[in-house]
């Protein structure tokens, strides 16, 4: 995907009910001209229960956001595609998806990816659990080696108990999955569900 960015937010809103928020988001990006709406998800745990993650894609480097009334953005990421996705089409799989973050320096970026890249190889085939890298996301700009920055990971399973079978992957992938740890100076995860359009 040449030129292609994505912007996560974590956005937070006054209350709980968040079908009203959700609708604004969807009624606004497809109004917006510079970018699309790959999803929007709901926290399962990880995540404040008046709160959405929601991740645009776009070929400009920035996606057009406009402030809303009642929504506070607590964080927001420019990025840029990394081994996945391939394709900025939105997602529309249900099931459990795991934001997962790392901090490391960004001289190490590319290891990682590299990493996760060959670790995925086995981690997706395996016949004890069902799990799909959905995306792995840098920062869109080159920064100083020696800064700290934050990759993000998105995986999809179909239910917890797939995540749960996961942390035991075959040796091949834990080894990779290790030696990337290794290079991270902490993580952080957050369960979701992708919050599919009414119908």
């Amino acid at each position: 995907m040449k030129d292609q960015y994505f912007t996560k937010r974590v956005l937070s809103y006054p209350t709980q009910d968040l079908g009203a928020p959700e609708q604004m988001l969807r009624d606004a990006y497809a109004m917006n001209p510079a970018a699309d709406l790959w999803g929007i998800w709901q926290g399962v745990f990880g995540l404040a229960a008046n709160q959405l993650i929601v991740v645009s894609s776009h070929s400009d480097s920035t996606d057009g956001w406009k402030a809303f009334h009642d929504c506070e953005v607590e964080a927001v990421w420019v990025l840029k595609a990394t081994a996945r996705p391939q394709s900025s089409v939105p997602l529309d799989r249900s099931g459990v998806y795991v934001f997962r973050d790392f901090w490391l320096p960004y001289q190490h970026v590319d290891e990682a990816v590299e990493l996760s890249r060959a670790a995925w190889q086995t981690f997706e085939g395996a016949e004890a659990y069902s799990a799909q890298p959905m995306g792995l996301f840098a920062p869109a700009h080159a920064l100083p080696d020696s800064q700290e920055c934050v990759l993000h990971l998105l995986t999809w399973y179909p239910d917890f108990r797939s995540w749960e079978t996961s942390r035991q992957s075959d040796p091949a992938a834990m080894r990779r999955f290790i030696a990337r740890r290794e290079l991270t100076r902490s993580t952080r995860a957050v369960a979701t569900r992708l919050l599919l359009p009414s119908e």
